[in-house]
């Protein structure tokens, strides 16, 4: 009989490209041997604080899915700059978040510097690996500030002999290789003893 997982995805595109949680995520476990129940609720550009804000429509979706409900694990993303760019911003987001959902893990979602060429990094003033391992950084600071398990997404995105293949033509998003890299990093935490 496969071991049950209940997964909570929370974040935004770069959760919900290519239907990550749904898909690739899914498929990943379902062959591992595990019968997978995913709960994803994401929005485009969004930043944790909008999710922990009760005011807000997806604050209040967000609230909806995990009222009365224990997940073996939750998986949070962050908004792609934001953990560089105002690092005190994610940190109060990420610890409003958290004390919303129930769960025996927490994973932290560690994103990808943006591909070369891509504007964003010109302003940042920062390179696709520099990019990567700020928020990487960062990621981490916040995993051992807070006890969670980090998921080096960014890093696996370094790592990988074809970059160019990872993304989107937008030079941000995951392309369909990248998602199923992504949820491979992430499988391999949320699993982690």
């Amino acid at each position: 009989m496969a071991e049950k997982l209940s997964i909570l995805f929370v974040g935004n595109s770069y959760t919900y490209y290519n239907q990550m949680p749904q898909n690739a995520f899914t498929d990943l476990a379902t062959a591992a041997g595990y019968e997978v129940d995913v709960t994803s609720i994401t929005q485009g550009g969004y930043y944790l604080c909008q999710f922990a804000d009760p005011e807000n429509p997806d604050g209040k979706r967000l609230r909806e899915a995990v009222a009365g409900r224990h997940f073996d694990c939750a998986v949070i993303q962050e908004q792609s700059t934001n953990p560089i760019r105002d690092e005190a911003k994610f940190m109060a987001g990420l610890e409003a978040v958290k004390a919303l959902i129930s769960a025996d893990k927490f994973v932290l979602y560690a994103t990808w510097g943006r591909n070369d060429g891509s504007p964003d990094l010109a302003t940042l003033g920062l390179t696709r690996e520099e990019m990567a391992e700020k928020l990487n950084a960062a990621y981490h600071r916040a995993g051992d500030r807070f006890g969670m398990a980090v998921a080096e997404v960014g890093k696996a995105f370094l790592d990988y002999p074809d970059k160019d293949a990872l993304y989107d033509p937008d030079m941000t998003h995951p392309s369909a290789l990248g998602s199923a890299l992504a949820a491979t990093v992430i499988f391999r935490q949320v699993v982690a003893e």
